[in-house]
């Protein structure tokens, strides 16, 4: 249970968005994949796979438990068809679509040049993400992140730094928070100089912390984007309900 506590404070110049875990609830529809791809397969074991694969590459999972299925355009349409076959064990992560909104108003209205300062990485194929957010009633963003689009997955820091490279805050003078749930996740984002808040979508806030999480959180409905500070280019982002905080995230308000 998340206990109430003097509200924690960031001011970010950009954030960074997992999907799966994150944004969406989708262990029970990934669970029901791997099930139903290991009953064929008497050498893969999918409740070990789910145990331990959370935030890891379809694909790098496929090519250790089963090398033979291990082709590309074949997991990549497995991947796809997640969301059909078992999109009804999915659901939003509270407050995670408000969150990404308000980001994409803000860098919109009130930024000089009206880019996007928000976007999304994700173990997933592009198909995969894209019916994500399709569910979510999120557009997908200006810089968008796929298994497709790095040659190392998490939790090398590869799709995270060329997220922030793009956005334009490769400078590691910038700040930027990366929101993640998986120990993979969090590792790849402090590997690309960023901050993290973990997400207890998936594992216990002990876990979690432990990974790395400078902020551990049940989910995102306690977030408020209070303002933007044009100056600075920095969002200040209010986090009302937390298990843990870095000390230096509490100040008044």
């Amino acid at each position: 249970m998340t206990i109430q506590k003097q509200p924690a404070v960031f001011y970010v110049n950009a954030a960074l968005f997992d999907c799966d875990g994150t944004l969406v609830n989708s262990t029970g529809a990934i669970s029901e994949f791997w099930r139903h791809f290991g009953k064929n397969r008497p050498h893969v074991d999918p409740e070990e796979i789910i145990r331990t694969s959370h935030g890891v590459r379809t694909f790098d999972v496929i090519a250790k438990w089963s090398p033979e299925d291990a082709v590309e355009p074949q997991v990549t349409n497995w991947e796809g068809s997640i969301p059909d076959s078992f999109g009804q064990f999915a659901k939003p992560i509270p407050g995670s679509v408000e969150l990404v909104k308000s980001f994409d108003k803000y860098s919109k209205t009130q930024t000089a040049n009206g880019k996007q300062r928000w976007a999304i990485v994700t173990s997933g194929t592009l198909p995969l993400a894209t019916k994500w957010l399709k569910l979510l009633t999120i557009e997908q963003p200006d810089v968008f992140i796929t298994a497709e689009r790095v040659t190392k997955g998490k939790p090398n820091p590869q799709g995270y730094q060329l997220a922030r490279d793009t956005l334009g805050y490769k400078d590691p003078s910038k700040k930027v928070v990366v929101f993640e749930d998986a120990p993979a996740g969090i590792t790849a984002g402090k590997g690309a100089g960023a901050f993290i808040v973990g997400i207890c979508s998936t594992y216990d806030p002990e876990k979690v912390k432990n990974a790395g999480a400078d902020i551990v959180v049940d989910d995102l409905s306690s977030f408020e984007i209070e303002s933007y500070n044009p100056e600075t280019d920095e969002f200040k982002v209010i986090v009302k309900k937390y298990h843990y905080a870095d000390p230096k995230f509490l100040e008044e308000i």
